[in-house]
């Protein structure tokens, strides 16, 4: 498979589930305050700043608006087209790489996703404020529909490991990112309380966090009515079966991965295969009292920094197919994945080309 191949195939199914991920969320978040209504304030700051901590960059957000409110939390990460992270942005990106290598998808990928683009295209902010229920449960079937055309229209070779590799390496981050930005807000900086779910709003906003992950009723299957700090991180952290967990994204990720290269649990083939194998090896062993000591920002960061190198080793083995002798001095190659401060990832260089 050309490395042009491989690349847009993974941006296109990345971009995909960020988009799905920030619907979610947003979606998830006004679900939230509608349960709160009767005793807090709707367009309350700490209810809208901890998704542009999940989603995007405080900072860069701070350039464009004055306040963290409904209306300025959804144009930034719905239309806003500077925010290379907004539903618009990724749907756009994830058309531009689909359109890229229209020939090596089905027209049914093709079709799906070209109709996402246009319902995007035709909405407006004013719509979704006023009603956005509709709005963002369309894009959350857009892209399930999307998976279940994926699955069962392209051919499960190479191009669709690569596929996978995007979906899930994007869906464990997201996760990451939700989990530790939510987890220090709902027990304000106390790890170790056991009994840190207090009152009726501490339940809440503990469900809204299942919510965000789809992972509510699964959870009750499990935990029944124990929603607590501990479970919630078991089930979202370590859970094998849960398809959205960091520990199931990060195995499946690393199951493409060894069906492109050959490699297996007891030889690994290159460097991507023996850094997703060390982070599946430390998930599979890790307990929810080792990420307590360790910390649950510190634990996550780990994970997040893990995501970031994997991607690193997976662009230079897989995409890394420019020739730096001849490209001009003032460019360098950039790699996917390298968020700085914290941030979202930087794309590829050819990714940026393609956005401009």
């Amino acid at each position: 498979m050309l490395s042009r191949v491989a690349e847009s195939l993974f941006w296109m199914s990345r971009y995909f589930e960020r988009a799905e991920n920030t619907a979610r969320f947003l979606d998830v978040n006004f679900n939230l305050l509608l349960d709160l209504n009767s005793i807090t304030t709707l367009d309350h700051p700490n209810y809208w700043k901890p998704l542009i901590m999940v989603m995007s960059d405080p900072g860069h957000f701070g350039t464009l608006y004055e306040e963290y409110d409904a209306q300025s939390v959804t144009d930034y990460l719905v239309f806003n087209r500077q925010n290379t992270n907004s539903i618009l942005s990724s749907i756009s990106m994830a058309r531009e790489n689909a359109r890229s290598v229209i020939e090596s998808i089905s027209s049914e990928m093709w079709e799906q996703l070209n109709n996402l683009y246009h319902f995007l295209q035709s909405a407006s902010p004013q719509q979704v404020h006023n009603d956005p229920y509709p709005f963002y449960k369309e894009i959350k079937n857009a892209s399930h529909l999307f998976q279940g055309i994926t699955d069962n229209t392209f051919s499960h070779n190479e191009g669709w490991d690569f596929v996978q590799i995007g979906k899930y390496l994007e869906r464990a981050d997201n996760s990451a990112r939700l989990i530790d930005v939510k987890y220090h807000m709902l027990t304000h900086g106390h790890e170790h309380h056991v009994a840190i779910v207090r009152n009726s709003i501490d339940i809440i906003q503990w469900m809204a966090v299942l919510k965000s992950c789809s992972a509510l009723e699964a959870f009750r299957k499990i935990y029944l009515s124990k929603i607590t700090p501990d479970n919630i991180l078991d089930f979202l952290i370590l859970d094998r079966t849960f398809p959205r967990s960091i520990t199931y994204s990060i195995c499946a990720a690393q199951e493409a991965l060894w069906r492109i290269s050959g490699s297996s649990s007891h030889r690994y083939a290159n460097n991507v295969d023996r850094l997703i194998g060390k982070m599946e090896a430390e998930m599979t062993y890790t307990t929810v009292d080792d990420i307590l000591r360790k910390g649950v920002h510190h634990f996550l960061e780990e994970v997040e920094q893990g995501l970031i190198k994997v991607g690193e080793q997976l662009h230079l083995l897989y995409f890394a197919y420019h020739t730096p002798k001849i490209e001009p001095h003032d460019v360098t190659e950039a790699l996917p994945f390298t968020g700085l401060g914290g941030g979202r990832a930087n794309w590829s260089q050819s990714q940026q080309q393609q956005q401009q």
